[in-house]
């Protein structure tokens, strides 16, 4: 009997060891299979956040290009149109302007704005815009009915499918002509410092703003006078001196021409460009991301000074008629951030444009915006 015992008393806490045993390495089992689920929670988790903030980021550097295109679009089209006294004589400017120029302007002072319509891109059109950015040649874009190609200094920067779009304007000098001393010889004398570089364009008027000349300066913007004589200054004058007398109510103003348009930017993203044509100026990239631009240009033929139709510019006949533009971007993101390609078909001013079958995740968005020109009301 006490043999019997002592085998129990031995034997029972070995079967008992090897059952705990057992025990913990199904409970090890679920813990790390519990340990998978809430890692895999976690992680997807993070992937769907992180995906919602590249979308969100997206849709804001979206948004931004195209805050940043209106805040210089508008203005600049506000100011096309302002001639100073000069436009109030009731007679066209071609007439009451001299031009002193070697060449004539891009664009005639007499116009406000001169516009470039990509063939088969207007009101009813449906564009595809290419994976890959493409810079076709002149003949693709017409202005007028005239059917006008693309300025030669635009051709091979600016992207197909798109518009392009130039301004003119006057702006006076903050200096006034020295009253004293108006004119010497073949300069203008000024009360103080110009600030004006050397080569830009201006535009004189004696005090009744009966006539004007416009030619280049070619003294530094440090010089007391605008000097229209020597230098060596593009496209340059016809002739060193001039052919008006400038009392002490002389009128200066600086002509400005810019054009707009979407070419390729220095990462190799659409970005909008501006580029000041007389005198000729390297372009500047002002917004990237910007994909396409499209625009009607609303004209004055009523007699009214609000604008009572809106074409294209290849349906425009005398641009000198133009009251309003109106325009339509579209913005996209840098990056590919949305789950599936965006196949999604944008109204841009009455043009149907998409990606088609070239369609990447980017974010894009289209915004319109009509603006009346100042100078023309």
């Amino acid at each position: 009997m006490t043999n019997t015992r002592l085998t129990t008393t031995i034997f029972s806490p070995q079967s008992s060891s090897r059952s705990q045993r057992g025990l913990s390495l199904i409970e090890l089992m679920i813990a790390m299979a519990l340990g998978l689920l809430l890692t895999l929670g976690v992680t997807q988790i993070y992937l769907s956040g992180n995906a919602t903030y590249r979308q969100t980021q997206g849709l804001a550097h979206a948004q931004e290009s195209t805050r940043f295109v209106a805040s210089i679009l508008k203005p600049d089209l506000r100011a096309a149109g302002s001639f100073g006294c000069v436009a109030d004589m009731g007679r066209p400017l071609d007439q009451v302007v001299d031009n002193r120029l070697n060449g004539a302007l891009t664009v005639p002072i007499d116009r406000a704005v001169q516009g470039w319509e990509y063939s088969n891109t207007g009101p009813g059109d449906s564009i595809t815009l290419a994976s890959a950015l493409t810079t076709p040649t002149a003949g693709n874009w017409d202005s007028g009915t005239t059917g006008d190609d693309l300025p030669a200094d635009l051709a091979g920067s600016v992207v197909a499918n798109s518009d392009v779009l130039i301004l003119n304007a006057l702006a006076p000098l903050a200096v006034p002509v020295n009253n004293a001393n108006p004119q010497n010889g073949n300069s203008i004398n000024m009360s103080g410092s110009t600030g004006l570089p050397v080569n830009r364009v201006v535009l004189a008027t004696p005090g009744d703003c009966s006539e004007a000349e416009i030619f280049q300066k070619s003294n530094n913007a440090n010089a007391s006078a605008i000097t229209m004589a020597g230098g060596n200054v593009n496209p340059g004058n016809n002739g060193n001196n001039f052919n008006l007398s400038y009392d002490p109510d002389t009128r200066v103003y600086e002509f400005v021409s810019m054009a707009y348009y979407i070419g390729e930017g220095t990462n190799g993203e659409p970005a909008l460009f501006r580029r000041r044509m007389v005198p000729l100026e390297p372009p500047q990239e002002l917004v990237s991301g910007v994909e396409t631009l499209q625009i009607l240009y609303g004209l004055n033929t009523g007699g009214t000074s609000a604008a009572d139709t809106y074409l294209p510019a290849n349906g425009v006949a005398d641009w000198t008629q133009v009251a309003s533009v109106r325009f339509s971007v579209m913005t996209r993101s840098q990056d590919e951030v949305l789950d599936n390609a965006n196949n999604r078909t944008f109204d841009m001013v009455g043009s149907e444009t998409s990606q088609g079958n070239n369609a990447d995740r980017r974010v894009r968005l289209v915004s319109v915006g009509t603006t009346a020109l100042r100078g023309r009301m």
